[in-house]
């Protein structure tokens, strides 16, 4: 799939959650080749400082239109510089980069479920909208969408899914919104209530929330696929900031390593070897999302 560097003009820019942006672009090239779960580098200010561009999942592609949506919540001077650009201003993009999602086979009416931790609803989107799109959100109770926050106002209003059908379960860390607790905890605990058992798990979140999510999906025996999120200067694998451990495709016992960027953002839950991280010390109750 070709890298395409374009210059995206501002369509919109609006606060649509606590801290959390979404910004539509004109970008013909980018919208045209982009995929459900992939990403563009983002240069967000015009001088050399911040240097380095951020990495910007999809939210939303219009290829129709020529257009994307980039949602993102402000945590650095970077993000904080792109919340101040205007419409009708411009911003460099380089993508489509990474991998995608895997739309499920359509003729499988098993449930589906997704579980975003914080900004991590970002990639899920778009994935969510055109699983919908294929009637399966006419099926009741097909689509659930398991999202967690650290509180009420960092949550998108449910209303933002519910115009598709999705059904969503909500929690918060501090108990300002529907569960109080860690949205992993959220969708166990239902699992069991409602015998719930999803044909496919997609998620989205800090690695702490991922490591929960690949540790029940490869339990229950649910395939997963897994949008990790991770520190990137390059987009392309050259800067080699976004290692993690992985399983060498020869020796199970040898270090090897994958490049978000490069060979995700879009994992299998037994691609990383999350005893090696820190994650694997966290003890219960399940780590809070970020």
């Amino acid at each position: 799939m070709p890298k395409i560097q374009e210059h995206a003009v501002i369509v919109d820019h609006r606060e649509v959650a606590e801290r959390t942006y979404l910004m539509r672009l004109k970008s013909p090239g980018i919208a045209r080749e982009a995929s459900p779960g992939q990403f563009v580098m983002a240069r967000v200010a015009k001088g050399l400082d911040p240097l380095l561009r951020r990495p910007l999942s999809f939210h939303r592609i219009f290829a129709e239109s020529g257009t994307i949506e980039l949602l993102y919540r402000i945590v650095g001077k970077g993000t904080l510089c792109l919340s101040k650009c205007l419409p009708g201003s411009g911003i460099d993009l380089v993508g489509p980069l990474g991998n995608g999602f895997t739309l499920p086979d359509r003729r499988d009416l098993s449930p589906v479920a997704f579980v975003a931790g914080g900004i991590g609803i970002a990639p899920l989107c778009e994935l969510i909208v055109r699983l919908a799109l294929t009637g399966a959100a006419a099926k009741p109770d097909r689509i659930h969408l398991f999202y967690g926050a650290r509180t009420a106002a960092e949550l998108l209003p449910a209303e933002y899914f519910e115009r598709w059908g999705i059904r969503v379960h909500s929690s918060t860390d501090d108990g300002s919104f529907g569960y109080h607790g860690y949205v992993t905890r959220l969708i166990e605990e239902f699992s069991v209530a409602e015998d719930f058992r999803p044909g496919a798990i997609y998620a989205c979140g800090p690695l702490d929330m991922q490591f929960h999510v690949a540790k029940w999906a490869l339990a229950q025996n649910i395939p997963a696929e897994l949008s990790l999120e991770s520190l990137m200067a390059c987009g392309i694998g050259a800067c080699l900031g976004c290692a993690l451990p992985s399983a060498h495709p020869g020796d199970p016992a040898a270090d090897h390593y994958v490049h978000v960027c490069k060979d995700g953002p879009i994992f299998s839950p037994g691609a990383i070897q999350w005893q090696k991280m820190q994650t694997h010390r966290l003890p219960p109750p399940i780590f809070p999302c970020d």
